[in-house]
């Protein structure tokens, strides 16, 4: 894995305070100070002093995030690859959707890394401290301690950016989204670059297994095979499986010339629509769709309205901050419900995905996709999916 450096570690020989204290250093950490950066130049107003804690010593091109590209955050300019034309398929099916105003898009972590490494690093208000795992975080009399790697800072408020924990998870509800993924350079591949694949699915599994493909350009693409697993306590080796698959292709010699995998927990989690100096934030805090596993989107807008709390809290001096609204309620018991569906009738769903894309246009799913659907995408996405099944989702039993 490619190794990129952050700013210099801090070494904390002394209890430091700060107005903010960010745990954790990933795409939701680096968003919020970037989004922080902007706006306080959009406004012309003060920075607040903001720590941040990172248990890795490193970053890697380690991931990719892709989402439906309609609005503006700080890393639009960072996106390498549009496809304005997207299908799902099983065998010889296939159904195409286009949208000429919005575009399926992909930006790589080292991209965002470098861009948000180099934010922190060039302004004298941020500190990253990396190789630090937080162990503890307290209420005190002036605001809030956070411990890791037996050393301490002070904050007047914390934003707890860290993964959800186990029993936070309602593993009764949903699945878990499996994935290994490769970026391949294979001259003349073959595959069209106007379009992104985003489930080709595979028949012989006893849960739905499908091929996501991001063709780069004529010699280069990025492959994935995707599992929804009703657990994760034995995980097969499905990069066997994207190899046996890329096999069948045909392709000739080719080349690895990146890897990528990952889990990530279809299930509801507990909103955290809260106030106070602690809050939680990111996949954590539930702004990851549940039904999707699609978080870049969600996570700027989070981020976005975050940053906006804690710039007034830092001018008011009232630190009491409010956890922000992802998406409507109604959509997260739309998941609920289709992820019961999901799990009852795993044999069901590509047929599901085949007859929801068909039933809608380009923009209706970008939207839906976003949670910013208005009411004729939602209707448009529950009229198309067979009544039955998920009538009887309903009903928790």
């Amino acid at each position: 894995m490619t190794q990129l450096s952050g700013p210099e570690l801090i070494q904390a020989d002394t209890l430091d305070d700060y107005d903010l204290i960010i745990i954790g250093a990933g795409l939701t950490g680096l968003s919020l100070v970037c989004w922080l950066l902007q706006l306080t130049k959009e406004a012309q107003v003060e920075l607040p002093r903001v720590c941040l804690l990172e248990p890795r010593l490193f970053y890697g091109n380690d991931r990719t995030w892709c989402f439906w590209d309609r609005d503006p955050h700080p890393f639009r300019d960072l996106i390498s690859h549009r496809w304005f034309r997207w299908r799902v398929s099983q065998g010889n099916q296939s159904i195409f959707q286009t949208d000429k105003s919005v575009a399926y898009a992909m930006l790589p972590a080292d991209a965002l890394y470098h861009h948000a490494l180099a934010k922190i690093d060039s302004t004298p208000a941020f500190d990253l401290y990396l190789g630090f795992t937080v162990s503890g975080i307290e209420h005190t009399n002036n605001g809030m301690m956070v411990s890791a790697n037996e050393r301490h800072w002070r904050a007047k408020a914390v934003i707890d950016t860290r993964p959800p924990d186990a029993n936070q998870l309602d593993s009764g509800v949903g699945v878990w989204q499996i994935f290994s993924g490769l970026e391949i350079a294979c001259p003349k591949h073959g595959f069209d670059t106007s379009t992104a694949t985003l489930m080709d699915f595979q028949t012989g599994y006893p849960y739905p297994c499908f091929v996501y493909l991001l063709p780069l350009d004529e010699d280069h693409f990025l492959v994935e095979w995707t599992a929804f697993q009703p657990g994760k306590n034995v995980v097969p080796d499905y990069r066997i499986d994207l190899e046996s698959w890329l096999e069948r292709q045909n392709l000739g010699h080719y080349e690895v010339t990146r890897a990528e995998s990952g889990m990530l927990p279809m299930m509801p989690l507990p909103g955290y629509n809260s106030s106070g100096q602690l809050i939680r934030a990111g996949v954590g805090a539930g702004w990851m769709r549940a039904a999707t596993g699609y978080h870049f989107v969600s996570c700027q807008r989070g981020c976005e309205t975050l940053a906006r709390h804690i710039l007034t809290a830092h001018a008011s001096g009232n630190w009491m901050l409010q956890s922000p609204t992802i998406r409507a309620r109604w959509l997260d018991w739309m998941d609920s419900v289709f992820l019961r569906a999901l799990k009852r009738h795993p044999d069901q769903a590509p047929q599901w995905f085949l007859d929801l894309f068909a039933a809608t246009t380009g923009g209706q799913m970008s939207r839906f996709m976003n949670d910013q659907p208005r009411w004729h995408d939602a209707w448009a996405v529950a009229n198309a999916l067979p009544p039955r099944p998920f009538i009887r989702a309903v009903l928790p039993w």
